[in-house]
């Protein structure tokens, strides 16, 4: 078995934490459109997941 070399495994180790954060994004992003969608304000969603209120409003 051949190792990686350190760089080689250091990217492959930033790409992976990277495709996390973005799935959770996403994931974040499709609650908070579900809340919008079943009648919750955007002033209550934005307190709820602690996200400004103009990141709430550009996600409806």
């Amino acid at each position: 078995m051949e190792l990686m070399p350190h760089w080689k495994r250091w990217g492959y180790e930033e790409g992976k934490a990277e495709g996390r954060e973005e799935g959770r994004e996403e994931v974040q992003a499709e609650i908070i459109r579900k809340l919008l969608l079943h009648g919750f304000t955007p002033e209550a969603v934005s307190k709820a997941v602690e996200l400004p209120l103009d990141e709430i409003k550009k996600l409806m």
